[in-house]
Order: C-alpha cells, then sequence, then structure tokens
C-alpha cells in the first residue's frame, strides 16, 4: 500500500500528462490563434489610437431605393471603413485624385430653362431705362447731351460693358447623378463646392418640408423644418484638396502652420495633427477617418500674425473639422423670410438630400445621365407654393417693417423716434433676465423628474430653445467677468505685412474662419484693378443684406463713422474705406442677439448668392469700455471671403461722460435729490448720453428720430444731428475734398484717385519737387481747385478716356443725383442740386426737416435699387476668368 503523498503524485502526475495530450494542445493553440485574430481584427476597424479606449466602427450600412425599379427590397451597400491611422503600415489612402471631384456643366445663358419674374422685370427696366437724347450725331452733341449718350451705350452694349449688367446669370448647372451617390463617396476625401448645386437642394428639401409639415407657414410649425448641415457644402474649402490627395506623411502639418507665425502662439492646443486624432475627435468632426482630414486640424485661432496662405488653411481646415454649426438658415425674398432650424452635422454626399430630389422629381438614382440643377427655379418654386414669414406686427417694436412698405408718393414720416429706455440697458436688466430663465429651468425640471406633476403642455411653454439656451448662457458668462477681465471673443485673420504680395493688410477687416483672401493681396493671376472691383462688390452686397435682413425682421440700426461720413459726401461707401459700422441701441442689441445669434442668412436667390453668419460676442451685456478687444458686440460675417460689419450697441454705462455734454448732464443732476455728489452721479448714470464700448459718446438727441435715407442704392438709416456727430469724429472730414490721394469731384459726385484726374490739367502747376521726378510729390490745395472746377467738357474727355469712371457713373448716377437733392432737404445747400458739397453751410434744425412734407415725399421713394456691382459668385467664378486679360 502506497503512502498517502505518493497517491498525490501520480493524480497529479495523471492530470498533467491529459493536459498536455496532443489534441488538448491543439484545442489551446486554437483558441489562441482565434483570440489573436479578432483582437487584430478589432484593432484594424477601430477608429482610436493606440490609447486603451473603446473605438467606434465606422462600418456602416446605406439603404439605397431602386428609383427606377419596381422591386422593393432596397438595395444594401456596405461602407467599408478608411484603415487606422495607427497601425504602423498606414500612410493614408493615397489614392485619392483631383479628378475624384466630380465636374459641372455650365449652362450657357442663352439656353437657360428658367428665368424668374423679377429677373424679366430687371431686364426690361434696364432696357427701357435710356436717357433722352436728340436724335443727332455725337459731335451735334452739347456736352450734357454726350455725357448721357455714353451712358446710354453703356446700357446697350452689355458685352463690353459687362460689369455694369448686374442681373443674376449663370445659375443653372448640370451634373451627372451617379457622382454625388454616397457609394460613389467612399473613400474619396476630396470636396466639392458649388453654391448653385447646394443652394438647389436645399431650396428643395425646405419647400418639401414646408409643403408636407408646415404648408400655411404657421408660427406654430416652424420648428418642424429641419435640415442637417456642413460648412463644406456652403464655404469654398476646397482648396484642401491639395493636401486632402497626398499620401497621410506628405501631408501638411501644424508645424507648417507654426513655422509661418510672427511669434509662437499662446493657443498650444490650437492645431492637431492627423496622428494625434482618435475616434472622440472624428465623431465631433463628424468624418470617417482622418484620410478626410488635410494634415491638421485647427481648433480654435492660433491669435498671431501669419501668412496669406497659412491663415486661410487654418480657418479652412476649422471649418472642415472643429467648427460648430450655425442653428438655423435663413432666406431673404422681396417680402419675408423662409427659415429651417439646422441639426446635425452631415455632407451633401454622406446624407439624403441629393436622394430626396432625385425622388421628388422622378429621376433614376443609378440614371448614367446628367440633371439640371437651377437654385433660381428652386426659389420661385418655394415663393409661390409658401409663403414667406412676415414679421408680426407686434414684433415690429418701432414700426421699421411697416415704414419700409408705405406707398412712394406719401408725406407720411419714416423718421424711427427712439425712447431713451431702448438705451437703459444695465446689470438690473441682467440680473431679471437670468432670474426668469433659472424660473423656467426650475419648473422644467420638477416637471421632467415627477411623474405627479408631469404635464406637456407646460413643458412646451417653458423649456428654453437653443438661441435662448444660448443667450442664457452668454448671460451667466458675462457675469462672470469684470470688464478688465474679459477674454477676447472675436479673433480676426492677422497677417503679416509690410511685403511684395501685402504692402500694408494687417488682416483686422477679416474674420479668421472665413479668411479666404486679404481683399488687396496679389492673388496669383489677378491684376490689381479685378481686386478693387471684388473689393466694391463684397462691401456693397454685404451692407444691402445686412439692411435687408434689418428690414424683413424689424432690427433698428443705423450707419455710423465711415459709412455715414462717405453717405453724407455722395450717398456712397468711400472707395478707399474697406469697412462697415452700424450702430443700434443696447436693448435692441440684446434682442438681435437672442434670435438671430449663430443664424446663416442667405441672399435674396433672385440676385445672388451670398451667405452672412451672424455672430454675437458673449459680452454684449456689457456696456463699459472695452479693455481685451471686445468694442466690438456682434458682426455679419460674409462667408465667402471673412469681411464683415461691425456692429456695436449704445447704451448707459459708468463710464465718465465727455465734458462736452456736461448741460444735460446738469440738468440730469436735478433730477438726483439730496445727494452732493449729484453731478458725478449723473455723469456716469445719464440717461441721456450713450456710448460704445471704444468708447465713443452720443446724446439721445444727437440720435432720434433716425432719418430714412440711402446709401449705395440701399435703404438705411442715419442718426438725427448728422453734422454734430461727424465734426466731433472727423476734424476736417466734412471740408476736405482729398483723402490718401483721392478727391472729390463735384461734377461725377465720386471720390476718384488723382492719377486719374491728372492729364486734364496738363499745363498746369499740379506737383511740388518737380525737379525730381522720384520725389516730386502733388501739390493738394492745387489740384484741389482745379477738381472743383472741372467743366462738364473735361467730363466728356474724362469719361471717353477712362471706361472705369464711365461705369462707376453709369452706375452711380441716379442715387448720387437723388442724394444732392435730399441734402437740400437735411442741409443749407445755397445753390440747391447746382451746388457743391464744400458750399453747404450747415445742418437743418430738427423741427425744420420733420416738418417738411417735400422731405418726407422724398423719402418715401428710397426703396432698395439695382444692385450696384455683379454678385461675388458671378464675378469671382465666371465673369473674372473670362475677362481676364
Amino acid at each position: 500500500m502506497l503512502p498517502r503523498h505518493s497517491h498525490g503524485t501520480m493524480g497529479r502526475y495523471t492530470l498533467l500528462s491529459r493536459l498536455l495530450s496532443a489534441k488538448t494542445i491543439k484545442v489551446i493553440l486554437t483558441l489562441v490563434i482565434i483570440f489573436n485574430l479578432i483582437f487584430i481584427t478589432s484593432h484594424f476597424f477601430d477608429g482610436k489610437s493606440s490609447k486603451s479606449r473603446k473605438k467606434k466602427s465606422f462600418v456602416s450600412k446605406v439603404i439605397l431605393p431602386k428609383l427606377s425599379s419596381n422591386k422593393k427590397n432596397p438595395q444594401v451597400i456596405t461602407l467599408k471603413p478608411a484603415p487606422n491611422h495607427k497601425l504602423r503600415y498606414h500612410q493614408g489612402l493615397g489614392g485619392a485624385s483631383l479628378d475624384d471631384i466630380p465636374k459641372v456643366i455650365q449652362v450657357d445663358n442663352s439656353e437657360i430653362s428658367f428665368t424668374s419674374e423679377l429677373q424679366q422685370e430687371t431686364n426690361q427696366q434696364q432696357q427701357q431705362q435710356l436717357y433722352p437724347i436728340p436724335n443727332k450725331a455725337y459731335e451735334e452733341l452739347d456736352d450734357d447731351e454726350k455725357i448721357l449718350f455714353m451712358l446710354n451705350q453703356v446700357r446697350k452694349d452689355k458685352k463690353k460693358y459687362w460689369l455694369g449688367h448686374t442681373e443674376l446669370t449663370d445659375y443653372e448647372i448640370k451634373v451627372n447623378v451617379k457622382d454625388f451617390l454616397p457609394e460613389n463617396w467612399i473613400d474619396k476625401p476630396v470636396l466639392f463646392y458649388d453654391p448653385r448645386f447646394t443652394l438647389s437642394l436645399y431650396l428643395s428639401e425646405i419647400r418639401n418640408q414646408y409643403l408636407t409639415k408646415n404648408p400655411e407657414n404657421s408660427p406654430h410649425y416652424r420648428n418642424e423644418i429641419v435640415v442637417p448641415f456642413a460648412w463644406s457644402d456652403w464655404v469654398d474649402l476646397t482648396m484642401l484638396n491639395q493636401e486632402l490627395v497626398k499620401p497621410e506623411k506628405k501631408r501638411k502639418t501644424c508645424e507648417y502652420m507654426k513655422a509661418t507665425h510672427h511669434i509662437p502662439t499662446k493657443v498650444r492646443d490650437y492645431c492637431i495633427n492627423n496622428v494625434d486624432i482618435g475616434g472622440a475627435e472624428l465623431d465631433e468632426m463628424k468624418l470617417p477617418s482622418i484620410d478626410y482630414v488635410p494634415g491638421f486640424a485647427v481648433k480654435k485661432s492660433p491669435t498671431n500674425k501669419a501668412t496669406n496662405e497659412v491663415r486661410m488653411l487654418e480657418g479652412k481646415s476649422h471649418l472642415l473639422t472643429y467648427a460648430a454649426n450655425p442653428l438655423a438658415v435663413m432666406f431673404l425674398s422681396k417680402d419675408g423670410v423662409y427659415e429651417a432650424k439646422i441639426d446635425e452635422k452631415q455632407r451633401i454626399v454622406d446624407g439624403q438630400l441629393f436622394e430626396n430630389y432625385l425622388s421628388r422629381n422622378n429621376i433614376a438614382r443609378d440614371s448614367a445621365t446628367s440633371i439640371t440643377l437651377n437654385p433660381v427655379k428652386e426659389f420661385h418654386l418655394l415663393s409661390k407654393q409658401v409663403k414667406p414669414t412676415i414679421l408680426d406686427p407686434e414684433e415690429d417694436e418701432y414700426g421699421l417693417y411697416a415704414k419700409s412698405k408705405e406707398s412712394s408718393g406719401s408725406t407720411t414720416s419714416r423718421e424711427i423716434y427712439l425712447p431713451q429706455s431702448a438705451f437703459d440697458y444695465q446689470q438690473d436688466a441682467i440680473d431679471a433676465q437670468i432670474k426668469h430663465y433659472q424660473k423656467r429651468l426650475h419648473i422644467l425640471h420638477d416637471l421632467t423628474t415627477n411623474e405627479l406633476t408631469f404635464n406637456q403642455q407646460v413643458i412646451n411653454e417653458v423649456r428654453l430653445q437653443r438661441n435662448e439656451k444660448m443667450y442664457y448662457d452668454g448671460l451667466r458668462f458675462a457675469n462672470r467677468y469684470p470688464l478688465k477681465k474679459e477674454p477676447t471673443h472675436f479673433r480676426m485673420a492677422r497677417l503679416k505685412f509690410g511685403n511684395a504680395e501685402n504692402d500694408h493688410d494687417a488682416g483686422w477687416h477679416y474674420e479668421w474662419r472665413f479668411f479666404n483672401g486679404a481683399l488687396r493681396f496679389m492673388k496669383k493671376g489677378w491684376t490689381k484693378e479685378e481686386l478693387l472691383i471684388r473689393e466694391k462688390v463684397l462691401l456693397d452686397r454685404i451692407l444691402r443684406n445686412w439692411f435687408k435682413f434689418a428690414s424683413l425682421k424689424g432690427v433698428v440700426s443705423w450707419i455710423a463713422h465711415g459709412p455715414l461720413l462717405s453717405w453724407y459726401w455722395d450717398g456712397l461707401l468711400f472707395p478707399f474705406d474697406e469697412d462697415i459700422d452700424i450702430q443700434m441701441p443696447a436693448k435692441e442689441l440684446a434682442k438681435f442677439c437672442k434670435y438671430y445669434n449663430q443664424t446663416l442668412v442667405v441672399e435674396d436667390i433672385n440676385e445672388g448668392f451670398g451667405k452672412y453668419f451672424i455672430e454675437c460676442s458673449s459680452f454684449i451685456h456689457h456696456r463699459g469700455k472695452s479693455y481685451k478687444e471686445n468694442h466690438i458686440d456682434a458682426r455679419f460675417i460674409d462667408i465667402d471671403t471673412g469681411s464683415y460689419i461691425d456692429i456695436t450697441g449704445l447704451g448707459i454705462s459708468d463710464e465718465p461722460v465727455p465734458e462736452r455734454y456736461d448741460s444735460l448732464i446738469e440738468q440730469d443732476a436735478l433730477e438726483i435729490d439730496g445727494e452732493d455728489d449729484s453731478i458725478e452721479v449723473a455723469k456716469k448714470t445719464s440717461k441721456r448720453v450713450y456710448n460704445c464700448r471704444f468708447p465713443h459718446f452720443y446724446s439721445h438727441d444727437e440720435i432720434s428720430p433716425l432719418r430714412y435715407t440711402m446709401l449705395g442704392g440701399v435703404p438705411v438709416y442715419v442718426p438725427n444731428k448728422i453734422e454734430t456727430i461727424l465734426q466731433q469724429e472727423y476734424k476736417s472730414g466734412l471740408t476736405s475734398y482729398s483723402y490718401d490721394g483721392f478727391f472729390f469731384v463735384d461734377a461725377l459726385n465720386l471720390w476718384i484717385h488723382y492719377s486719374k484726374l491728372e492729364f486734364l490739367f496738363p499745363k498746369k502747376e499740379i506737383y511740388i519737387n518737380t525737379y525730381n521726378y522720384k520725389q516730386r510729390q502733388l501739390n493738394v490745395p492745387r489740384f484741389t481747385e482745379l477738381v472743383q472746377n472741372i467743366t462738364q467738357s473735361q467730363v466728356v474727355e474724362l469719361l471717353t478716356k477712362d471706361e472705369d469712371i464711365l461705369l462707376e457713373y453709369y452706375l452711380t448716377k441716379n442715387v448720387t443725383d437723388l442724394h444732392k437733392l435730399e441734402l437740400t432737404h437735411l442741409f443749407d445747400l445755397p445753390n440747391g442740386v447746382d451746388g457743391k458739397i464744400g458750399d453747404i453751410k450747415g445742418m437743418r434744425s430738427q423741427e425744420e426737416i420733420s416738418s417738411d412734407e417735400g422731405y418726407h415725399e422724398l423719402t418715401s421713394k428710397f426703396t432698395f435699387q439695382t444692385p450696384f456691382r455683379r454678385s461675388l459668385f458671378n464675378y469671382e467664378m465666371i465673369d473674372r476668368p473670362k475677362h481676364h486679360h
């Protein structure tokens, strides 16, 4: 009998021999192999980095209905993911090509299938509005008649004077159906952009949603109209294609950007390289893999200076990757607007918009033929089948919308009288709003966490919409910061300058995200004259669309600073100014931002394809001086260029009031009883003196009433005491006939550069230091005298020699003549419309102007004129390349 321990040893030996049997080892090896295969497969399809975080697979299935077939079963196509970038052998797709970008077939204007009624009317008007001249030879005409003859030639010769004919053209295209089917965009990271494509699909989708969800455009169902959105469909980001077609290792990186910065950025995480992007980041970007990122993803502005190219790359990368969507998109029309809420990030080629369009138009999705897209036609169908949203009279607080719709010839005043309360927006108002929103959120919490009190109707009434939540968050955020510790909100596309390509532009006039090249940066293939035309186009269009939006939504604002001074001279924008400033009361600013912050506004499609983004600062609730570059409260940004309108609010603050308002302060002090320091208190709390955040100061009677006028053919408002305000801001602005080489020519009501005028005075001594050609200087007083006394025969000579000036005179003559007539009602102009701007003796009193029926009848004729300039898309993408020499 064996000892007990020996028996145990034998048992263990037997067990071990069984475990090490060939069969068992084979099973174990099989399990190990399976485990490793699962492990490798999971990592292969995983979108995350090598960190031990759970990854999301980008394998998905798209159900594609066979529209051309009677089969009921849908076709299912599996979208395969791009290889994971964390595997050491992965170098990006490398197979993408610029040939992957779909080709657009341009339809000739003579073959366009649909023209809107508005365009037909515009074309007819332009043909009919010829100036009357005697029927005789040109040589027999007098100087005035010769000028009108030349203007008629501009109107009749569209081919030669194409810039003078601003109706929308080239708006119809054809595309191949198969080029935009989702399955044909698998593993194609390149970007396609054409606003005619985007606008056609969105307008069709929005019209269909209105007809099915809200055919009467009831305010109760407006939130039902919802569309997806991706910046790459609305902004031209195709510059990034030059990187997206490269293998991963050859793409630009954050280090390439940083190498051009004039100083290291303080924002260390402003940019992330592809190699550091994981699944969480891709989820936020809504991109399938890093192959769709151009090598670098920009999270925020680096705030420093860089080259023109790098600033563009940074902004476009941000829009492609980290930029948040707008909250809503709004289409302007003649009588109202069409609005849609924006939901998820999704490109057109990744979603259903194109498929929906095919389905609604009974087009086979597998069609090998091309289809016609026409945004003007789609907009026409929308406007005919769905009435636009018109401002409710109760929301038109100051009657701005109603005044804009009054009939021509009426003697009813269009002035707007602003109450002092419109400027009284202080801490008590902020606290009251915060309390209001907190109460609603508290009620909402109780209703949704207690089944005994649940009430859907009350929930619908108290819940916050996204714009309200954003506004509430802004109230609380601003409340946390004293004036001197505010973080800077707006960031500009700061540029290196003082070089051959960019001699002076520091980038202060462009929003960094949408920057698409400095206005006067010498682009390859562009001339200096073409750049100046582009600048005029975008400034005229952005002014037009802000005031059209403001008119349709009843938002009170008026032109200020440079635009106000330029209005004084000829009712146009200065040719040498690059920015537009408007002001509004502080309460109006808060209301405007509450409802329209983060809204994308689209130009009336009959006029062009302009797109403008509304952004409000986090600190609109502060009225004191800004110490952190938060002087601007909001911006209306042209997303095609980054140019913008600066919007500032005027309100009461604690800032010391300038001495020029001492008499008003003393009157206010009399209303403060029993205080020894009542004057000092009144200086800080005057309800009749307001400031912006620079600060500039204005009294209530300097602003109100606002007067209805026109700037560049656009109805706008100006403040009451124009002369007083301008004399305070510009010492010689009302009298100096020259600025930066430009001279005002009364005979044409235009500012013209002296280099275009000097030939008129060949025998006059217009230069100083004539013995040295390089160092000679213009004798400004002498040249001013000569320009002020230009004769009609010299005007004929000038217009004959310079087609650019002839064209500008053609475009602006009617509105500058009207402006001159308006000035005779507002100012003491001894010789009336025949007088010169330099002859103005002073402004008439408020009472005299407001009681002038002739003035009110004149202003009733102020309406939106035909745009002065071609649309930006037409000019940049169609006209300039066609006419470039």
